[in-house]
């Protein structure tokens, strides 16, 4: 029987949560996650956005390390993930077998298809999580919801959006299509041919080459497709099973994520950009012609939601000019990537060759509320540039697994996530491999 009280709980299963509680547990703390979903790897594997983007490779050294890089290695042992020092695909069922040894190896207790539905906190009192309607105390708490779910029904402050500024980053319905003529893509479409430097197997990356973006004016001119993108955001084999395709292609635009009925619209949507793009591919990409809807994702990927309000609020300028701070938990090498709302657009910004970027760890604390909370995760203090930069996979467990360092330190030593000395938590990161200098 599952026991009811935990050191530290994490809420949210995705790359960040999953790094926050194996940090924890690894510091010795009962640690628990909740995941909304059966599985967990969230965006990674629930949303099939099953890539790591080199946030975590600046063009000449690996500038994340600690849980992530385990992941990777475990990956790559696997033939699981195709080594390419940029977007790396992974095969999202080998990532989620992973995620879920590590997990257990380190003593999580796992709870999944557990959507919070409340919260209470006091100082100087463990905090009650309830969902499913069962409720259990932690004497710390990382958010790693994606959309702060727990600071907001807890009170914390959060970002105002920017007057003029622009408005929230569009959603996308991932899926798998397949299997892919190999034979018939390789004479006909050759540039989409790519090798694994690892297990030196071929697979397909297709993007932004020129006669896809010349299918898709195409197509959108003949009235075949409405999904407003002015290319294939990225479509690209799953390692394992090259003749399968996982398929970033739709986008569709709403106010608001964190709204049910606003989402559930925009789910519907999505879902109809995904039958479109399955008929796309069919009808104009060299062997696709036999091509079925292999996999769809469990949800709609989400770019974007809420930002707290925390002790320091990371900006554009602090990402392009490389900023390092006293108090980084992180670093980050990812492009500003802002796929525009309303629009076929995206706009890129890339870093500096070979440098990164710090986040520090005053990003994840809220400015107010709860003393012993932790925000992880796309969620932390920062501007829409920042985010959508430190927003994939491999920065949010870096930035996760700082979390739940601070949190299990907080629940260790009786004190406030704030009064977490930054450098206890530093020590700890690179104890375990972090990549901080």
């Amino acid at each position: 029987m599952k026991q009811t009280h935990y050191d530290t709980i994490v809420v949210g299963g995705g790359p960040a949560g999953i790094a926050a509680a194996i940090a924890a547990a690894r510091l010795g703390q009962s640690t628990a996650i909740l995941e909304r979903h059966d599985i967990l790897g969230g965006m990674g594997t629930a949303a099939l956005v099953n890539n790591f983007c080199n946030a975590h490779f600046d063009g000449k050294r690996y500038i994340i390390g600690g849980i992530f890089a385990e992941i990777r290695e475990a990956l790559i042992s696997r033939d699981a993930l195709y080594v390419t020092g940029g977007l790396e695909p992974y095969n999202h069922h080998a990532f989620q077998e992973v995620i879920g040894e590590l997990c257990r190896e380190a003593g999580v207790e796992v709870y999944t298809q557990a959507d919070v539905s409340g919260c209470a906190f006091q100082d100087g009192h463990p905090a009650c999580i309830t969902f499913r309607g069962q409720a259990i105390e932690g004497s710390s708490v990382v958010d790693a919801s994606g959309d702060a779910i727990v600071a907001a029904m807890a009170g914390a402050p959060f970002m105002a959006r920017e007057k003029g500024g622009r408005p929230l980053m569009p959603l996308t319905y991932c899926y798998v299509l397949g299997p892919a003529d190999m034979d018939i893509i390789r004479r006909e479409l050759p540039e989409v041919i790519m090798q694994d430097k690892h297990s030196g197997q071929d697979y397909l990356y297709l993007g932004g080459q020129e006669p896809l973006r010349e299918w898709v004016r195409q197509a959108r001119e003949c009235g075949d497709l409405s999904i407003p993108r002015e290319r294939i955001a990225v479509a690209y084999s799953i390692p394992g099973t090259p003749e399968n395709i996982a398929v970033n292609f739709g986008r569709v635009s709403i106010a608001d994520p964190t709204d049910p009925e606003q989402l559930s619209q925009a789910e519907k949507l999505g879902k109809q950009q995904v039958e479109e793009g399955v008929r796309f591919f069919k009808k104009y990409v060299p062997g696709f012609k036999d091509a079925k809807l292999l996999e769809l994702a469990r949800q709609i990927g989400v770019r974007e939601s809420r930002q707290i309000e925390g002790l320091y609020c990371l900006n554009r300028d602090d990402v392009l000019g490389c900023r390092q701070f006293e108090d980084a938990i992180a670093q980050c090498s990812y492009a500003i990537d802002i796929h525009e709302a309303d629009s076929d657009k995206t706009t890129m910004i890339p870093i500096p060759h070979g440098k990164h970027y710090d986040i520090p760890l005053r990003c994840l604390i809220p400015a107010s509320g709860p003393s012993n909370l932790i925000v992880a995760g796309r969620s932390i203090c920062a501007t829409q540039e920042a985010m959508s930069s430190f927003r994939v996979a491999p920065s949010a467990m870096a930035i996760g697994e700082a979390a739940g360092v601070t949190a299990a330190l907080s629940s260790l030593e009786g004190v406030p996530m704030r009064e977490v000395k930054t450098h206890r938590v530093v020590a700890r990161l690179q104890e375990t491999n972090g990549i901080l200098n």
